[in-house]
């Protein structure tokens, strides 16, 4: 017959065990807002857009198109593997790119208060319509994110005709958050032309 010690030594080793299976079946705790990882803002959406996505966003833009000159039609792929890593390292900045737009910031330094293209609205008021809305200002932000992922797979797959839709789908989600945000006035007027336009098709492997 087993002694007392032996029952309540069995007892708690099934209760340490409930213990633990209930803490792996919990779902994994929601991470820490940005400001408990002491994350801080240093610079505005303008120099973000500036310095790291504008310029690497042409790696993807730039990579792959068809121009037709005079003495013909020059087509423009990646061909070797500088050309795809490039095409990823903008992928790579556009994904997380995104993360630091989703980083509340000044839309625009302190002292530049004025608007960079005709049309546009001053970065305060466009400050005030990201701040009154900001899960939809995030949601454009994703949209991006999503896009530049799909670029990812599109490099290890080394399928340029699908580079040629990827860049097209980056530069709506891009213009789809500028009309919304910084000239939301331009809004008919482009949807219009980009309703009229003819794309050229993908070029040919």
């Amino acid at each position: 017959m087993p002694t007392n010690g032996r029952l309540i030594g069995g007892a708690a080793l099934l209760f340490i065990s409930a213990v633990a299976l209930q803490q792996c079946s919990k779902p994994a705790p929601a991470p820490p807002p940005a400001e408990a990882l002491n994350m801080t803002a240093y610079v505005s959406i303008r120099e973000i857009m500036t310095n790291i996505i504008d310029p690497l966003s042409d790696n993807v833009f730039d990579a792959v198109g068809v121009d037709v000159t005079d003495k013909g039609t020059v087509e423009t792929k990646p061909t070797t593997d500088e050309d795809w890593a490039k095409v990823r390292q903008g992928a790579i900045a556009l994904a997380e790119g995104t993360n630091l737009l989703k980083l509340p910031r000044r839309v625009a330094p302190a002292d530049d208060n004025v608007p960079k293209n005709p049309g546009e609205l001053p970065p305060d008021e466009v400050q005030k319509k990201i701040e009154a809305d900001r899960p939809k200002f995030n949601e454009h932000a994703n949209a991006l994110r999503d896009e530049a992922l799909k670029v990812l797979d599109i490099v290890k797959a080394k399928d340029s005709d699908k580079l040629f839709e990827a860049g097209s789908n980056i530069d709506k989600a891009c213009e789809t958050c500028h009309l919304e945000y910084w000239y939301p006035g331009d809004r008919e007027a482009v949807l219009k032309d980009r309703a009229s336009r003819v794309f050229k098709e993908a070029p040919k492997k």
